[in-house]
């Protein structure tokens, strides 16, 4: 460094020699008379963007240049040219990942002297601390302004500014994500102007591979989250990864959210994959099959799906195989139910009332079962023909329902089983609503909500300040936006079921806002979602982008930002 600055002394000395006219000579260092100190230069505030850095970056070049200026000071001339304290001179400096200064540029200060001055002082500092990521411009590299000042303010940091160098927003995102850069790439899409007609396509991609960021988690939580939003946000981009969690695995609830995500993905890739494991899901997995069964029919294999329930129930009739029936029937085994039924234990009495489709009459078996002694049997009847009469509401015609069973209704709603009551009174509300005005002060929660579909408006408002939280959550979506003081009040229940009841009528966007950062991950993403439903994802992109950007990396949270984004038009 030292070399350097006697270079340049050296340098403007001879030049001061030869002016005279004389052969160049090294000037005396003067010694009386000398100007005063200029002293150390003003710090950078601290609210400068890259503050820290540039203050980093100040402590390899304003030492040099301190030298350089009280060399001036000292061995030059008070008229000397290179103490004139109007001189300035800015470079520009490009600065990469490893800290690497790989580009200098001069805007002169009208001086030859000082503005080689200023350039050997930066030859010095070739390397410097390495910047953070969030202070790199688009391709990758740090470019700073810095002035090199002969007065007070020197070459310190407070006389260095970042420049921001752009590309274009699509070629910028596609770079970070091939970089694993998710929250760079987000931080960037978010400060493009809203003008900018490639912002949301940019914003888009972004929410996809937040969503196939997740799907690689180590957390079971964020792996599901991830894939139930793809599911409801049809991002078929991602269905082969989906479609690859189908597979037998030792997490139950990941598969089961697969295999509704590939359904809903219309994923005609995995039809064969979750027919093969049909048949061994009937014998030994209720769930699984039912949730196979279900979408192999949503992918327009009913008949294929029926003919493996087939099989299965003439094998022999395996509860689980009945269950699977009710979603793809066969109408060849209506005989057999009954005689299933008569032969069965409780268990399987059950399950043939449960295997009944929605749009059969099957008044023999569904009357025995309501009058079984099991409660497990005389519940699933019940819960039989509710079906079939909420199913009726979205078929041309109605399930006919005998004088017999209704009779047998009303008893059951009186039953000393809860849960039998719970479902003959959630048959009844849509049958004979009038028949069920008791129900609304029942003893057992589950009855009280099951009452909530035929409640009137007094014991609606009465239900919504219930002691049970399900109940308050069944009546609160029932009366939505008829009662905006109950719906304040709800959304700081401290029961999460009732918050998230409430989300679809609450009117004010403040409430909702609070209700996106809620404790609870479905009030949250429900709160959020709605948010974006409403607002458009124009207008909250800019949110949304900021909140994925600081969220964990692979995490659930960043999961559901994407679904508000992707569910949001």
């Amino acid at each position: 460094m030292r070399g350097t600055r006697r270079r340049i002394l050296i340098a403007a000395a001879l030049t001061a020699g030869t002016a005279c006219g004389g052969a160049p000579v090294v000037a005396p260092v003067r010694r009386v008379a000398l100007p005063p100190a200029l002293g150390p230069p003003a710090a950078i505030h601290a609210d400068v963007r890259g503050a820290a850095y540039l203050t980093a970056v100040a402590k390899h070049i304003q030492p040099n240049w301190e030298h350089f200026l009280e060399d001036c000071r000292v061995r030059l001339a008070p008229s000397h040219p290179l103490n004139e304290l109007t001189l300035a001179a800015t470079a520009t400096l490009v600065i990469d990942r490893a800290g690497k200064v790989s580009g200098i540029s001069i805007e002169t200060s009208g001086s030859a002297d000082f503005d080689r001055a200023v350039r050997d002082v930066l030859a010095d500092a070739p390397r410097v601390e390495p910047p953070p990521v969030e202070l790199l411009s688009d391709d990758d590299r740090v470019h700073v302004r810095w002035l090199f000042a002969r007065d007070l303010r020197q070459a310190g940091a407070a006389t260095a500014a970042l420049l921001e160098v752009e590309g274009a927003v699509l070629d910028v995102t596609d770079r970070l994500l091939a970089q694993g850069e998710l929250a760079r790439a987000a931080r960037r899409i978010a400060r493009a102007a809203s003008s900018d007609p490639d912002r949301l396509v940019a914003a888009e991609r972004v929410m996809i591979a937040a969503l196939r960021e997740a799907l690689g988690s180590m957390g079971a939580g964020a792996r599901k989250a991830a894939v139930e939003a793809i599911g409801r946000a049809s991002v078929r981009q991602l269905a082969a990864p989906i479609r690859a969690l189908i597979s037998p695995t030792i997490d139950t609830e990941l598969r089961l959210a697969a295999i509704v995500a590939v359904a809903q993905l219309e994923d005609q890739a995995a039809v064969d994959v979750i027919a093969g494991m049909l048949p061994g899901d009937l014998q030994h997995d209720p769930r699984l099959a039912q949730a196979e069964t279900t979408a192999l029919v949503a992918l327009g294999q009913r008949a294929r799906a029926t003919s493996v329930v087939r099989r299965a129930l003439e094998s022999a009739a395996a509860v689980t195989a009945l269950r699977a029936h009710a979603v793809a029937p066969d109408l060849s085994l209506a005989p057999k139910l009954l005689t299933w039924f008569t032969r069965g234990d409780a268990r399987t009495r059950a399950a043939v009332c449960a295997a009944i489709p929605a749009d059969w009459d099957a008044q023999p078996v569904v009357l025995r079962g309501l009058r079984d002694p099991d409660a497990t049997v005389r519940a699933a009847c019940a819960e039989t023909i509710a079906r079939q009469a909420r199913g009726s509401s979205t078929r041309a015609g109605a399930i006919r329902v005998g004088s017999g069973a209704l009779a047998r209704l009303r008893e059951l709603a009186r039953d000393r089983d809860q849960v039998v009551r719970a479902r003959a009174v959630g048959a009844l509300a849509i049958l004979e609503p009038r028949r069920i005005a008791r129900a609304s002060s029942d003893p057992a929660p589950e009855v009280r909500a099951a009452a909530v579909a035929a409640a009137t408006e007094p014991e609606l408002r009465s239900l919504a300040v219930d002691a049970d939280p399900d109940v308050r959550a069944a009546a609160l979506a029932m009366l939505g936006e008829r009662s905006p003081e109950l719906l304040v009040r709800a959304a700081s229940d401290l029961a999460p079921q009732v918050r998230r009841a409430v989300i679809d009528a609450i009117t004010d966007e403040e409430v909702l806002t609070r209700l996106a950062s809620d404790d609870s991950p479905e009030v949250a993403t429900a709160a959020l979602v709605e948010l974006t439903t409403r607002r458009g994802r124009a207008a909250m992109a800019t949110t949304l982008l900021d909140q994925l950007a600081v969220a964990p990396s692979g995490s659930a949270e960043r999961a559901r930002i994407a679904l508000a984004f992707l569910l949001g038009r």
